[in-house]
């Protein structure tokens, strides 16, 4: 009868729900994943798991406190913070003021002790605050590596996977993060449609509708905080520049490589008089999810269209520094305002492009947002095309998923997991 009984029991059971592990679909080398680096890496999708920074921006742009527990403004070049005093390493160890000041120093922050608190400062005259405390992130030495007071810890990594740990398994929750990095955008697409990764990001408006009919998987838009944009070499002269943003920010190119509804900016009336001269053919520089731009850009070149070269990320980043191109297909920070200064100011360490222009950076330093735009404007440095939703793919078992208003995945450590 006791064995009747418990084999009743056991068969009236529910078998336990396996745990939903989100496997990333990248491509490239995934490069190495740390809290600062002139050279940005596929891993640093991971960053905001791993390493917390003092502060993110909600969805209206105002800061959010992460580490800090209260940040109060001084100025557009100064925040007063106070730390939160249960924050710890994943090696156990209380994150210091002392941390943070390592931290920020080694990105262009300057900090000091005041009071129970630390005034924070930019050391870059127009770079604000704002900008620069959101790209750092705080982390310590510990035992020959770096660690940081994220959710997540590093569990495991070799060159074509970075697998990652919640380091306080919490119930409902994904617990579990590996990064896979396949040869091609093809490769990665192809594998989450198989069924190896269950997320993937930056998918093309055109490509979502592979996923549609996929039971297993599901697909999430968030709002764009970025441009895909043809940005120039600034060896081209100033009217060439002119010619170009008037004749690639249009209609006709966002239909061609995007679809007549894909992109916010308004519908233009295309101008007759634009012309684009006779000169040599430009060299088109692509990668990763801009193929499609960069066929559409040749093709409303006409004549001027020249080489495209589609290459990794880390191969663009050389030929960027090389002046090997012409123009090169990107996706630059429009939001907050203020990440204009990252992208544009002169000297900025993300101004990769070299571009530099004087009344841009004093509108910049004044915080006249307008007056910045106004000038990129006259001498441009970009064609910028179409801001779109971001577009990811993931597992159908995530309950009400949602992108990050500043990272994409920076909100993934709060993702639920139906049960």
């Amino acid at each position: 009868m006791r064995s009747l009984l418990l084999t009743a029991f056991i068969g009236c059971t529910a078998p336990p729900v396996p745990p939903v592990v989100v496997t990333v679909a990248l491509w490239g080398p995934l490069g190495e994943l740390a809290p600062t680096g002139s050279e940005p890496a596929l891993a640093s999708i991971a960053q905001p798991w791993v390493y917390d920074k003092l502060v993110t921006v909600d969805a209206n742009g105002e800061l959010k406190p992460i580490l800090a527990s209260r940040l109060e403004r001084v100025s557009n070049q100064q925040v007063r913070i106070e730390l939160r005093p249960d924050a710890t390493f994943s090696d156990g160890a209380p994150v210091t003021d002392a941390d943070v000041v390592r931290s920020l120093e080694s990105d262009g922050l300057s900090v000091a002790p005041a009071a129970g608190a630390l005034v924070i400062q930019s050391r870059q005259p127009g770079l604000p605050i704002d900008a620069l405390l959101l790209q750092a992130y705080v982390f310590r030495e510990s035992q020959g590596r770096v660690v940081g007071s994220g959710p997540f810890a590093v569990a495991s990594q070799s060159a074509s996977e970075l697998r990652l740990n919640r380091r306080i398994p919490r119930p409902g929750r994904v617990n579990e993060v590996r990064l896979t990095a396949y040869k091609t955008p093809r490769d990665a697409f192809a594998h989450t449609l198989k069924g190896d990764a269950n997320l993937i990001i930056d998918v093309e408006p055109r490509s979502v509708e592979f996923f549609r009919d996929v039971p297993s998987l599901q697909i999430i838009h968030g709002a764009g905080r970025s441009t895909d944009a043809l940005v120039f070499n600034p060896a081209l002269a100033r009217p060439d520049r002119v010619q170009l943003a008037e004749a690639l920010a249009s209609t006709q190119l966002r239909e061609l490589a995007y679809g007549a509804t894909e992109c916010a900016e308004k519908a233009t009336t295309p101008r007759s008089d634009v012309s684009l001269g006779t000169g040599r053919g430009l060299r088109i520089l692509s990668w990763g999810p801009f193929e499609r731009l960069a066929l559409a850009t040749r093709r409303i070149l006409a004549a001027r269209g020249g080489e495209i070269r589609h290459v990794t990320p880390q191969q663009a980043l050389s030929l960027i520094a090389g002046g090997a191109f012409d123009m090169v297909t990107a996706r630059p920070l429009r939001w907050p305002p203020g990440s204009m200064a990252l992208v544009w100011r002169t000297g900025s360490p993300y101004n990769i492009f070299g571009y530099s222009n004087r009344t841009v950076d004093r509108a910049l330093e004044n915080g006249d947002w307008a007056a910045a735009e106004a000038a990129l404007r006259d001498d441009p440095p970009a064609a910028l095309v179409c801001t779109h939703d971001h577009i990811a793919v993931v597992d159908a078992r995530i309950v009400n998923p949602r992108l990050g208003p500043y990272e994409t995945l920076e909100t993934l450590p709060e993702w639920e997991v139906a049960r």
